[in-house]
């Protein structure tokens, strides 16, 4: 699980300049640092089940498209 988040968090910083996304500033400063924390926890714990870590794995991924 974990190899799967650190490959999704290297394709992130590839896809999340390929287009162009209509965001709100002040919502992407809100939610740094909870998605910050979701990473964390993803990357600390290895255990997390795959539908779990997959679904946060998404938000994460559409958080740093939009945002990043």
């Amino acid at each position: 699980m974990r190899k799967i988040v650190l490959a999704m968090l290297v394709a992130i910083g590839v896809s999340a300049c390929a287009g162009p996304s209509a965001t709100d500033a002040g919502l992407c400063l809100a939610q740094r640092a909870d998605v910050a924390r979701l990473m964390a926890a993803l990357e600390a714990h290895s255990d997390t089940p795959d539908a779990v870590g997959d679904a946060a794995t998404d938000v994460v991924i559409g958080f740093e498209s939009g945002c990043g």
